[in-house]
């Protein structure tokens, strides 16, 4: 079934606010919690790659990550953002 004009719109706008959402949640974050969460989740490097690639432990990787996730999340009110993002790009 095609997709009514009103529904591409609608479906543009909501993207577009959890766009916004999700920028100011990332604005938030240290610059180290930001970059190693932007290098797993959008660069799809290994936590061993991004270690490598910013000269520090694997362990430290891990807890920038869990802070960054944790706080992000808690910004954008408790949603995985990843989830917002399947959902605006779908259809």
């Amino acid at each position: 079934m095609a997709e009514s004009y009103a529904d591409r719109v609608e479906a543009r706008v909501s993207a577009s606010a959890a766009h916004q959402e999700l920028a100011e949640a990332l604005a938030v974050l240290s610059p180290e919690d930001r970059e190693v969460l932007l290098m797993i989740a959008w660069a799809d490097f290994s936590y061993e790659e991004v270690a490598r690639a910013l000269g520090i432990p694997v362990g430290t990787v891990r807890s920038r990550l869990h802070r960054a996730r944790r706080k992000t999340r808690a910004a954008l009110g408790g949603v995985d953002p990843s989830a917002v993002e399947e959902e605006t790009t779908r259809g």
